[in-house]
């Protein structure tokens, strides 16, 4: 069985010319899913008289037969990433209850390993078949079953060889840079498209292919893209044949030595960028619709003024890859990022970036500049159509980006208690809809009580307060907020899911100054992508009182966040619950309060439960006086113990009165009284080092993989 090594990235009308400038990037952008289904199309060397059957070939429409383990032909949804090199099949998509790929006899031989920002990974080389794509709105979901509607035509290459996962790739199937060198691209996020697939929340912008040379239609801001290398996208897509002559094999099609690719190929855009004095022309960035942030090199990041490695990042960042999750790359702000174009400029301020040494697809073996991510085109469409030029004159490959097509919307409501969906609460007098950005913000009365009257949808929604109001959006019963991209919770705005039936449904959320609170439970990524809650500087406070937060994906406590928990009990429902789906990375502060409870020595209270791990450890520890407190960070969960009985003067309870305690007092006079400090100071120096740091067993290890560049932001 051959292996060999393919280095790939795997990584969401104006009729005047439009200015952007001044907007700021979000911390995450979308992400594009197409629906896909495989035929029996392909050709062989014995009925391709011209001797190119390893070529792909365009199709406008369904040819062949349908593949699949059962009488009905399958469907699947699958990201849209140009970043990648192939199309990738997951093996549930692979098995006999998706394509049947072995059963079909369409399996090979051959081994392909990919690599990506967190490493590498072996994937099999199918025989050569046809793949075809379209646009979400051209299927029907019902539970995990995904069905073309009948009068839905896709589009796709014939003669393509595909690659299959193996169990460990945590990422979805994969459409790749070989359909956007035989297709234009249409990414509508002016349709935004919303439902269930299997349990979870798909979201993402309508996609539509058509013909290369198309243009942008009504877009007139356009951006030269670059093609890298241009011979390879005029020679097109490709797969390395079998040459097993020796051995007796000549089914050329059969076993091929490589996947279908565009070799050494690319998609490239020229930026540029600045950060304080520092500056940046004309740096080609890959361009990449697999991921959601931008990213950068470490070189390109120093050029810039931040040095990686000695500077203190702005934050960091986790980067998910098919076998989990790589920890610790540090992310900065640019003041500025512009995109060269024409027919409208297209400026971004502070736009977040990672930074992160990714291989070159177009030479292997050397270091890109960066990635372009999606998030600098949050709310608007795109049109990719990489039409190679080749002397004909004309336009040459191009991005085409469209003004903002969302609506942004501003709450006007001045009494204590309102109806989010009531139209004159609006200014635009009207009910909040998917394309809404909906911006929920008290300046008018101390206290606001906003109310949901059923379920609701949501483009983007900004909860937050004034300098001295709050406003609190609850939901009740089984209430649903859903938003297509970032719920936000800024200072003075509470998010409250009052009842365990409640739900919020965002790509991500980010907690900047406010609070989310509750007994019901947060959803957050899209379809096969998880999302992250991320506290950046805010509060979680799992119920009402007292109760437990079902987080449906990964939870980051960064550096400036906290999390409250309330202890009444020694049994569980006594005590807050914050439960993860996935991942927790924890850095901040934990905060515990008594309700009504004195805890004894030897009591254990486990208030943070992981489906998959816990990273990093609380930065400070607010914890109640009179007693010493232990916390142990397990593999997947968090144990607060009580060891003993406290020392006055200990304000943050980690069994000695030394200089932490007295900055806590400083900053809090309320925890306690100073003069318990003074006479105690010094007291249990020897017993601390044992009381509060985690457990060597309990950091968990996050595998590196070959990745899909999804930003998880996490704590310092």
């Amino acid at each position: 069985m051959a292996i060999r090594k393919l280095l790939c990235v795997l990584v969401t009308c104006a009729l005047l010319a439009p200015q952007v400038k001044g907007a700021t990037a979000p911390l995450g952008g979308f992400i594009p899913f197409a629906g896909i289904g495989l035929t029996d199309e392909f050709k062989n060397a014995s009925t391709d008289l011209s001797g190119t059957f390893f070529l792909a070939d365009p199709e406008t429409s369904i040819v062949g037969n349908p593949l699949s383990g059962g009488g009905s032909p399958y469907y699947d949804i699958a990201l849209l990433d140009t970043g990648a090199a192939t199309h990738i099949l997951t093996s549930q998509a692979d098995g006999p209850n998706g394509f049947d790929i072995h059963g079909n006899n369409f399996d090979g031989d051959n081994i392909q390993q990919i690599g990506g920002a967190t490493g590498l990974i072996n994937l099999e080389i199918n025989n050569p078949l046809a793949i075809y794509a379209g646009g979400l709105k051209n299927f029907t979901a019902n539970g995990a079953t995904l069905t073309k509607n009948p009068s839905a035509n896709l589009r796709g290459q014939s003669s393509v060889a595909t690659l299959s996962a193996p169990t460990e790739w945590k990422l979805p199937n994969i459409l790749g840079l070989p359909m956007a060198a035989q297709h234009s691209i249409t990414i509508k996020n002016s349709e935004p498209q919303i439902f269930e697939l299997g349990g979870r929340t798909v979201r993402t912008p309508e996609v539509e292919f058509d013909d290369l040379g198309i243009g942008g239609g009504s877009i007139t801001r356009r951006a030269p893209l670059k093609i890298r290398p241009g011979s390879s996208f005029i020679a097109g897509p490709l797969y390395i044949q079998n040459l097993d002559i020796l051995g007796g094999n000549f089914n050329f099609h059969e076993n091929p030595l490589s996947p279908t690719i565009i070799e050494n190929g690319g998609l490239f855009i020229d930026v540029d960028m600045a950060r304080g004095t520092k500056s940046l022309q004309d740096k080609e960035l890959l361009f990449d619709t697999g991921a959601d942030l931008t990213v950068v090199s470490e070189i390109t990041a120093a050029r810039l003024g931040f040095d990686p490695i000695l500077d203190t990042p702005d934050f960091v960042l986790e980067v998910e890859g098919s076998g989990g999750v790589s920890a610790g790359i540090p992310g900065f702000y640019l003041d500025e990022l512009n995109i060269d174009t024409v027919g409208g400029t297209f400026t971004m301020q502070r736009v977040p970036i990672a930074v992160l040494d990714v291989t070159n697809p177009n030479d292997p073996g050397n270091i890109i500049d960066g990635i372009l991510g999606m998030h600098l085109f949050t709310g608007r469409d795109l049109v990719i159509d990489a039409n190679p030029s080749i002397g004909q004159g004309g336009t040459g490959p191009s991005l085409y980006i469209s003004d903002p097509v969302v609506e942004n919307h501003t709450w006007t409501s001045t009494v204590s208690q309102a109806i989010f969906q009531t139209p004159t609460n609006w200014t635009a007098n009207g009910v909040p809809n998917q394309m809404w950005v909906a911006e929920l913000r008290n300046t008018a009365i101390p206290t606001q009580f906003v109310n949901l009257t059923g379920n609701s949808i949501v483009n983007q929604l900004v909860v937050a307060g004034g300098q001295n109001s709050t406003l609190r959006l609850q939901l009740n019963g089984t209430q649903k907020l859903t938003t297509f991209g970032e719920t936000r919770i800024e200072n003075g705005g509470i998010v409250s899911l009052n009842d365990s039936g409640t739900r919020l449904d965002a790509q991500f959320v980010n907690i900047e100054g406010g609070t989310l609170r509750g007994n019901g439970s947060v959803f957050v990524g899209t379809g096969p992508i998880t999302g992250v809650v991320r506290n950046l500087s805010g509060r979680i406070e799992p119920g009402n009182g007292i109760g437990a937060l079902e987080i449906v994906g990964d939870y980051s406590n960064l550096v400036n966040g906290t999390l409250a928990i309330q202890l009444g009990g020694t049994t569980p429902g006594q005590f807050d619950l914050l439960e993860v789906d996935r991942f927790a990375f924890l850095s901040g502060t934990l905060e515990v309060s008594l309700v009504n409870f004195t805890p004894a020595v030897g009591n254990m209270f486990t208030f943070l439960t992981t489906g998959e791990g816990v990273s990093g450890a609380f930065d400070n520890l607010v914890l109640p006086a009179g007693f010493q407190w232990g916390v142990d960070y397990l593999s997947d969960s968090v144990v607060l113990k009580v060891l003993g009985l406290g020392t006055s003067g200990d304000f943050d309870s980690d069994g000695d009165v030394d200089g932490h305690d007295f900055l806590l007092w400083q900053r809090n006079p309320s925890v306690g009284d100073l003069a318990d400090w003074q006479s105690n100071y010094g007291v249990g120096a020897v017993l601390s080092s044992a009381t509060v740091v985690p457990e060597p067993t309990g950091i968990v290890s996050i595998l590196v993989a070959a990745a899909l560049l999804v930003i998880k932001r996490r704590p310092l």
